[in-house]
């Protein structure tokens, strides 16, 4: 497995989920920021990698959508493969849930079942997904998020830690729901919700609980 972009805090998850599943790290590729690794595993800045020299497939390491999206797309026109779904062994999931590629499912996960997650989707430590709940691509969910049954969540959408999606409830693509955030309606695209029960605000990336620059 190769590690792309290994300056969020949330790499050391990925390690963690690689180790478990008996998968061996045989490169990290760093890009703009500084490394944030546990192992001692072979870590090259993207100006010198040689995608050719590679035989693995890669999963983009980021917990912002926009910059998963970002560096898978650096990788592939790179040259690079990209792996199938990580699922950690600790996470729990239907039997008839399906799973894009470049997806990262964390440990404590619980996903029901006839539910769509679609590629290099992030969810985060012992969030749950409820029955046929949808994921659009790239979506990022949070530590604890809750999304009861039949959620559907358009691509590029952030749900942040602790926040409870209420059943049947559709979230536009790009949408930001802030953490502990009750949602209850559906939420319009490119709009960022808060509170409980959540309503619209202004989105301020400094005040935000959400970690918006790579974190977790």
């Amino acid at each position: 497995m190769v590690l792309f972009g290994v300056r969020s805090p949330l790499v050391v998850d990925y390690e963690e989920t690689c180790k478990r599943l008996g998968i061996s790290i045989s490169l990290a590729v760093s890009v703009n920021g500084t490394p944030r690794l546990l192992s001692d595993c072979q870590i090259v800045d993207i100006a010198e990698f040689d995608a050719q020299s590679v035989t693995e497939p890669f999963v983009a390491c980021a917990f912002t959508p926009s910059r998963r999206a970002e560096l898978m797309q650096m990788a592939q026109q790179l040259g690079c493969v990209l792996a199938p779904a990580l699922v950690d062994p600790n996470a729990v999931l239907a039997s008839s849930v399906r799973i894009g590629d470049g997806t990262f499912i964390n440990a404590g996960v619980v996903i029901g079942a006839a539910s769509i997650i679609g590629s290099g989707v992030l969810i985060n430590r012992c969030a749950s997904v409820g029955h046929h709940t949808v994921l659009g691509d790239f979506v990022s969910l949070g530590p604890g998020a809750t999304l009861a049954g039949n959620v559907h969540v358009a691509a590029g959408s952030m749900i942040g830690a602790g926040a409870t999606v209420l059943p049947n409830v559709r979230i536009g693509g790009d949408a930001i729901i802030a953490a502990g955030s009750l949602v209850r309606r559906d939420v319009a695209a490119n709009t960022f919700v808060a509170g409980n029960p959540a309503v619209e605000r202004v989105f301020d990336a400094t005040k935000s609980s959400l970690h918006v620059e790579d974190g977790e």
